[in-house]
Protein backbone atom coordinates (compact mmCIF):
# COMPACT_ATOMS: atom_id res chain seq x y z
CA UNK A 1 0.00 0.00 0.00
CA UNK A 2 2.82 2.32 0.95
CA UNK A 3 4.63 1.48 -2.30
CA UNK A 4 1.52 2.38 -4.31
CA UNK A 5 1.16 5.67 -2.45
CA UNK A 6 4.86 6.42 -3.00
CA UNK A 7 4.55 5.63 -6.72
CA UNK A 8 1.52 7.90 -7.03
CA UNK A 9 3.38 10.72 -5.30
CA UNK A 10 6.34 10.18 -7.62
CA UNK A 11 4.11 10.27 -10.72
CA UNK A 12 2.37 13.40 -9.43
CA UNK A 13 5.78 14.97 -8.83
CA UNK A 14 6.90 14.21 -12.39
CA UNK A 15 3.65 15.60 -13.83
CA UNK A 16 3.91 18.69 -11.64
CA UNK A 17 7.50 19.31 -12.75
CA UNK A 18 6.56 18.82 -16.42
CA UNK A 19 3.69 21.29 -15.93
CA UNK A 20 5.94 23.89 -14.28
CA UNK A 21 9.24 23.51 -16.14
CA UNK A 22 8.98 21.04 -18.99
CA UNK A 23 6.20 22.51 -21.11
CA UNK A 24 8.56 24.47 -23.36
CA UNK A 25 10.59 21.35 -24.21
CA UNK A 26 7.43 19.43 -25.11
CA UNK A 27 6.33 22.32 -27.37
CA UNK A 28 9.79 22.40 -28.95
CA UNK A 29 9.71 18.66 -29.72
CA UNK A 30 6.19 18.86 -31.17
CA UNK A 31 7.13 21.78 -33.43
CA UNK A 32 10.24 20.02 -34.72
CA UNK A 33 8.19 16.91 -35.51
CA UNK A 34 5.36 18.90 -37.12
CA UNK A 35 7.52 21.04 -39.41
CA UNK A 36 9.66 18.03 -40.35
CA UNK A 37 6.51 16.30 -41.61
CA UNK A 38 5.22 19.42 -43.39
CA UNK A 39 8.52 20.04 -45.19
CA UNK A 40 11.44 17.55 -45.20
CA UNK A 41 13.81 20.46 -45.91
CA UNK A 42 13.30 21.60 -42.32
CA UNK A 43 15.67 18.90 -41.08
CA UNK A 44 18.31 19.54 -43.74
CA UNK A 45 21.78 20.37 -42.42
CA UNK A 46 21.74 23.75 -44.17
CA UNK A 47 18.44 24.79 -42.60
CA UNK A 48 19.47 23.62 -39.12
CA UNK A 49 22.77 25.49 -39.50
CA UNK A 50 20.91 28.68 -40.42
CA UNK A 51 18.45 28.16 -37.56
CA UNK A 52 21.23 27.95 -34.99
CA UNK A 53 23.39 30.77 -36.33
CA UNK A 54 20.47 33.17 -36.82
CA UNK A 55 19.34 32.53 -33.25
CA UNK A 56 22.64 33.62 -31.66
CA UNK A 57 21.84 37.30 -31.17
CA UNK A 58 18.34 36.44 -29.95
CA UNK A 59 19.88 34.14 -27.35
CA UNK A 60 22.32 36.85 -26.23
CA UNK A 61 19.48 39.37 -25.99
CA UNK A 62 17.39 36.78 -24.14
CA UNK A 63 20.03 36.52 -21.44
CA UNK A 64 19.60 40.25 -20.94
CA UNK A 65 15.82 40.18 -20.72
CA UNK A 66 16.08 37.34 -18.18
CA UNK A 67 17.65 39.63 -15.56
CA UNK A 68 15.02 42.35 -15.69
CA UNK A 69 12.07 39.94 -15.89
CA UNK A 70 13.23 37.66 -13.07
CA UNK A 71 13.80 40.83 -11.05
CA UNK A 72 10.12 41.68 -11.47
CA UNK A 73 10.49 44.31 -14.19
CA UNK A 74 10.04 44.60 -17.92
CA UNK A 75 11.90 46.60 -20.55
CA UNK A 76 10.20 47.39 -23.86
CA UNK A 77 12.79 49.98 -24.86
CA UNK A 78 15.58 47.49 -25.61
CA UNK A 79 14.67 47.31 -29.32
CA UNK A 80 15.47 50.98 -29.80
CA UNK A 81 18.43 50.65 -27.47
CA UNK A 82 19.74 48.16 -30.04
CA UNK A 83 19.06 50.68 -32.79
CA UNK A 84 20.98 53.35 -30.87
CA UNK A 85 23.95 51.06 -30.30
CA UNK A 86 24.14 49.64 -33.81
CA UNK A 87 23.71 52.93 -35.68
CA UNK A 88 26.20 54.90 -33.59
CA UNK A 89 28.69 52.01 -33.82
CA UNK A 90 28.25 51.90 -37.61
CA UNK A 91 28.84 55.66 -37.85
CA UNK A 92 32.04 55.39 -35.79
CA UNK A 93 33.38 52.51 -37.89
CA UNK A 94 32.55 54.07 -41.24
CA UNK A 95 34.01 57.44 -40.23
CA UNK A 96 37.19 55.73 -39.09
CA UNK A 97 37.46 53.78 -42.36
CA UNK A 98 36.85 56.94 -44.37
CA UNK A 99 39.76 58.69 -42.66
CA UNK A 100 42.13 55.68 -42.74
CA UNK A 101 41.82 54.45 -46.34
CA UNK A 102 39.24 51.79 -45.51
CA UNK A 103 41.27 50.24 -42.70
CA UNK A 104 39.67 49.29 -39.38
CA UNK A 105 42.05 47.53 -36.95
CA UNK A 106 41.07 45.00 -34.30
CA UNK A 107 41.76 47.39 -31.42
CA UNK A 108 39.18 49.80 -32.81
CA UNK A 109 36.61 46.97 -33.03
CA UNK A 110 37.27 46.18 -29.37
CA UNK A 111 36.58 49.84 -28.57
CA UNK A 112 33.30 49.55 -30.49
CA UNK A 113 32.27 46.60 -28.33
CA UNK A 114 33.21 48.57 -25.22
CA UNK A 115 31.14 51.50 -26.52
CA UNK A 116 28.14 49.20 -27.12
CA UNK A 117 28.30 47.77 -23.60
CA UNK A 118 28.71 51.19 -21.96
CA UNK A 119 25.95 52.85 -24.02
CA UNK A 120 23.56 49.97 -23.37
CA UNK A 121 24.44 50.07 -19.67
CA UNK A 122 23.77 53.82 -19.47
CA UNK A 123 20.39 53.56 -21.24
CA UNK A 124 19.38 50.63 -19.03
CA UNK A 125 20.48 52.51 -15.90
CA UNK A 126 18.34 55.47 -16.98
CA UNK A 127 15.32 53.17 -17.14
CA UNK A 128 16.19 51.60 -13.80
CA UNK A 129 16.56 54.93 -12.03
CA UNK A 130 13.16 56.11 -13.25
CA UNK A 131 11.51 52.89 -12.08
CA UNK A 132 13.31 52.44 -8.75
CA UNK A 133 13.77 55.99 -7.49
CA UNK A 134 10.50 57.49 -8.73
CA UNK A 135 8.43 54.35 -8.21
CA UNK A 136 7.14 54.39 -11.78
CA UNK A 137 5.68 51.33 -13.50
CA UNK A 138 8.38 49.73 -15.73
CA UNK A 139 5.97 49.05 -18.61
CA UNK A 140 5.01 52.73 -18.94
CA UNK A 141 8.56 53.99 -18.34
CA UNK A 142 10.14 51.81 -21.00
CA UNK A 143 7.43 52.57 -23.57
CA UNK A 144 8.22 56.26 -23.02
CA UNK A 145 12.00 55.83 -23.14
CA UNK A 146 11.73 53.68 -26.26
CA UNK A 147 10.23 56.72 -27.99
CA UNK A 148 13.07 58.86 -26.63
CA UNK A 149 15.71 56.45 -27.95
CA UNK A 150 13.81 56.13 -31.22
CA UNK A 151 13.77 59.89 -31.73
CA UNK A 152 17.47 60.27 -30.91
CA UNK A 153 18.39 57.41 -33.26
CA UNK A 154 16.42 58.85 -36.19
CA UNK A 155 17.87 62.30 -35.53
CA UNK A 156 21.46 61.03 -35.48
CA UNK A 157 21.08 58.90 -38.60
CA UNK A 158 18.63 61.10 -40.51
CA UNK A 159 16.85 57.82 -41.36
CA UNK A 160 19.91 56.53 -43.27
CA UNK A 161 20.85 52.88 -43.66
CA UNK A 162 24.48 51.93 -43.02
CA UNK A 163 25.92 48.96 -44.89
CA UNK A 164 29.31 47.45 -45.63
CA UNK A 165 30.78 46.82 -42.19
CA UNK A 166 34.57 46.26 -41.92
CA UNK A 167 35.90 42.70 -42.20
CA UNK A 168 37.52 42.94 -38.76
CA UNK A 169 34.08 43.58 -37.28
CA UNK A 170 32.27 40.90 -39.30
CA UNK A 171 34.88 38.33 -38.24
CA UNK A 172 32.70 37.48 -35.24
CA UNK A 173 30.18 36.05 -37.72
CA UNK A 174 32.36 35.00 -40.65
CA UNK A 175 35.12 33.24 -38.66
CA UNK A 176 34.28 29.58 -38.04
CA UNK A 177 35.28 27.42 -35.09
CA UNK A 178 34.23 23.76 -35.03
CA UNK A 179 32.10 24.54 -38.07
CA UNK A 180 30.11 27.30 -36.35
CA UNK A 181 30.53 31.10 -36.34
CA UNK A 182 32.18 32.67 -33.31
CA UNK A 183 28.96 34.44 -32.33
CA UNK A 184 27.38 31.06 -31.56
CA UNK A 185 30.09 30.45 -28.96
CA UNK A 186 29.63 33.99 -27.66
CA UNK A 187 25.96 33.11 -27.12
CA UNK A 188 27.00 29.97 -25.21
CA UNK A 189 29.30 32.05 -23.00
CA UNK A 190 26.43 34.47 -22.29
CA UNK A 191 24.15 31.54 -21.32
CA UNK A 192 26.72 30.14 -18.89
CA UNK A 193 27.47 33.55 -17.37
CA UNK A 194 23.77 34.34 -16.91
CA UNK A 195 23.14 30.92 -15.35
CA UNK A 196 26.10 31.33 -12.98
CA UNK A 197 25.13 34.85 -11.86
CA UNK A 198 21.46 33.98 -11.32
CA UNK A 199 22.04 30.65 -9.59
CA UNK A 200 25.43 30.78 -7.87
CA UNK A 201 25.88 34.34 -6.62
CA UNK A 202 24.34 36.42 -3.85
CA UNK A 203 23.40 39.03 -6.43
CA UNK A 204 21.44 36.44 -8.40
CA UNK A 205 19.60 35.32 -5.26
CA UNK A 206 18.82 38.95 -4.51
CA UNK A 207 17.31 39.35 -7.99
CA UNK A 208 15.06 36.33 -7.38
CA UNK A 209 14.07 37.68 -3.96
CA UNK A 210 13.25 41.16 -5.28
CA UNK A 211 11.26 39.68 -8.17
CA UNK A 212 9.37 37.36 -5.84
CA UNK A 213 8.46 39.92 -3.19
CA UNK A 214 10.17 43.29 -3.19
CA UNK A 215 8.92 44.35 0.26
CA UNK A 216 10.03 41.13 1.95
CA UNK A 217 13.40 41.43 0.23
CA UNK A 218 13.77 45.00 1.53
CA UNK A 219 12.87 43.97 5.07
CA UNK A 220 15.47 41.19 4.90
CA UNK A 221 18.20 43.74 4.22
CA UNK A 222 18.46 43.60 0.43
CA UNK A 223 19.00 46.95 -1.30
CA UNK A 224 16.01 46.53 -3.56
CA UNK A 225 16.42 49.82 -5.43
CA UNK A 226 20.03 49.03 -6.33
CA UNK A 227 19.13 45.49 -7.44
CA UNK A 228 16.30 46.78 -9.62
CA UNK A 229 18.51 49.44 -11.22
CA UNK A 230 21.27 46.91 -11.92
CA UNK A 231 18.87 44.47 -13.59
CA UNK A 232 17.94 47.19 -16.08
CA UNK A 233 21.61 48.16 -16.47
CA UNK A 234 22.70 44.58 -17.21
CA UNK A 235 19.82 44.14 -19.63
CA UNK A 236 20.87 47.24 -21.55
CA UNK A 237 24.53 46.19 -21.67
CA UNK A 238 23.70 42.69 -22.92
CA UNK A 239 21.36 44.05 -25.58
CA UNK A 240 24.23 46.31 -26.67
CA UNK A 241 26.32 43.21 -27.43
CA UNK A 242 23.35 41.57 -29.16
CA UNK A 243 22.97 44.65 -31.37
CA UNK A 244 26.55 44.31 -32.65
CA UNK A 245 26.16 40.58 -33.30
CA UNK A 246 22.97 41.28 -35.23
CA UNK A 247 24.76 43.97 -37.27
CA UNK A 248 27.70 41.64 -37.98
CA UNK A 249 25.28 39.01 -39.31
CA UNK A 250 23.22 41.35 -41.47
CA UNK A 251 26.12 43.60 -42.58
CA UNK A 252 23.85 46.63 -42.28
CA UNK A 253 21.85 48.60 -39.78
CA UNK A 254 19.38 51.46 -39.48
CA UNK A 255 17.07 52.95 -36.88
CA UNK A 256 14.51 50.26 -37.73
CA UNK A 257 16.98 47.43 -37.08
CA UNK A 258 16.53 46.10 -33.56
CA UNK A 259 12.92 46.94 -32.66
CA UNK A 260 10.93 43.70 -32.56
CA UNK A 261 13.72 41.74 -30.90
CA UNK A 262 12.24 42.58 -27.49
CA UNK A 263 8.93 41.01 -28.56
CA UNK A 264 10.59 37.72 -29.51
CA UNK A 265 12.67 37.64 -26.31
CA UNK A 266 9.71 38.54 -24.09
CA UNK A 267 7.54 35.81 -25.62
CA UNK A 268 10.39 33.28 -25.45
CA UNK A 269 11.00 34.13 -21.79
CA UNK A 270 7.37 33.55 -20.81
CA UNK A 271 7.17 30.34 -22.88
CA UNK A 272 10.44 29.25 -21.24
CA UNK A 273 9.07 29.56 -17.72
CA UNK A 274 10.13 33.06 -16.65
CA UNK A 275 7.13 34.46 -14.87
CA UNK A 276 5.67 37.72 -16.12
CA UNK A 277 5.38 38.69 -12.44
CA UNK A 278 9.04 37.96 -11.70
CA UNK A 279 10.76 35.87 -9.05
CA UNK A 280 11.29 32.67 -11.03
CA UNK A 281 12.63 31.28 -14.26
CA UNK A 282 15.73 29.69 -15.73
CA UNK A 283 17.94 30.61 -18.67
CA UNK A 284 17.83 27.16 -20.30
CA UNK A 285 14.05 27.31 -20.55
CA UNK A 286 14.43 30.75 -22.12
CA UNK A 287 16.86 29.38 -24.72
CA UNK A 288 14.34 26.65 -25.55
CA UNK A 289 11.68 29.37 -25.83
CA UNK A 290 13.83 31.30 -28.31
CA UNK A 291 14.23 28.18 -30.44
CA UNK A 292 10.45 27.70 -30.29
CA UNK A 293 9.97 31.20 -31.71
CA UNK A 294 12.69 30.72 -34.33
CA UNK A 295 11.39 27.32 -35.41
CA UNK A 296 7.89 28.73 -35.82
CA UNK A 297 9.20 31.57 -38.02
CA UNK A 298 11.49 29.25 -39.97
CA UNK A 299 8.88 26.51 -40.38
CA UNK A 300 6.19 28.92 -41.57
CA UNK A 301 8.62 30.43 -44.06
CA UNK A 302 9.47 26.98 -45.47
CA UNK A 303 5.75 26.18 -45.63
CA UNK A 304 5.18 29.32 -47.70
CA UNK A 305 3.09 31.18 -45.14
CA UNK A 306 3.01 34.94 -45.58
CA UNK A 307 4.95 37.37 -43.39
CA UNK A 308 1.79 39.08 -42.15
CA UNK A 309 0.32 35.76 -41.04
CA UNK A 310 3.53 35.13 -39.08
CA UNK A 311 2.92 38.35 -37.12
CA UNK A 312 -0.57 37.16 -36.24
CA UNK A 313 0.70 33.75 -35.13
CA UNK A 314 3.41 35.33 -32.94
CA UNK A 315 0.82 37.60 -31.33
CA UNK A 316 -1.41 34.63 -30.57
CA UNK A 317 1.57 32.79 -29.08
CA UNK A 318 2.34 35.74 -26.78
CA UNK A 319 -1.29 35.88 -25.59
CA UNK A 320 -1.28 32.11 -25.00
CA UNK A 321 2.04 32.29 -23.14
CA UNK A 322 0.85 35.08 -20.82
CA UNK A 323 -2.42 33.22 -20.17
CA UNK A 324 -0.56 29.99 -19.45
CA UNK A 325 1.79 31.82 -17.08
CA UNK A 326 -1.19 33.29 -15.22
CA UNK A 327 -2.81 29.85 -14.92
CA UNK A 328 0.41 28.26 -13.61
CA UNK A 329 0.83 31.08 -11.08
CA UNK A 330 -2.57 30.52 -9.52
CA UNK A 331 -2.46 28.66 -6.20
CA UNK A 332 -4.06 25.24 -6.13
CA UNK A 333 -7.63 25.02 -4.76
CA UNK A 334 -6.41 23.58 -1.44
CA UNK A 335 -3.92 26.42 -1.05
CA UNK A 336 -6.58 29.01 -1.92
CA UNK A 337 -8.92 27.48 0.65
CA UNK A 338 -6.25 27.62 3.37
CA UNK A 339 -5.47 31.25 2.56
CA UNK A 340 -9.16 32.13 2.71
CA UNK A 341 -9.50 30.42 6.10
CA UNK A 342 -6.40 32.19 7.44
CA UNK A 343 -7.73 35.54 6.22
CA UNK A 344 -11.12 34.89 7.87
CA UNK A 345 -9.44 33.98 11.17
CA UNK A 346 -7.28 37.12 10.99
CA UNK A 347 -10.33 39.34 10.48
CA UNK A 348 -12.19 37.94 13.51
Amino acid sequence: MNENASSKRHIKGVISYAWREGTVYIILAVLILMFSIINPLFFSSKNLYNLVTQSSYYIIAGMGIAFVMIGGGIDLSVGYEMAMVSTTSAIFMQNYMASHNGACPTWFILLIFLWAIVLGFVMGTFNGLLCAKLGLFPLIVTIATSEVFRGISYTITNSKTYAGMPDAFRAIYKTKFLGRPLDVFLALVCILLAWFVLNKTNFGRSILAVGGNSECARLSGIKTDLVQILTFSITGAVFGVAALVMMAQQNMTSSTTGPGTEFTCLTAAIIGGISFKGGKGNVFGLVAGIFVMQIIANGMQLAGWGTYLQYAVKGIILLAAISFDAIKSRPRPVVRMRKTQQLAETNR
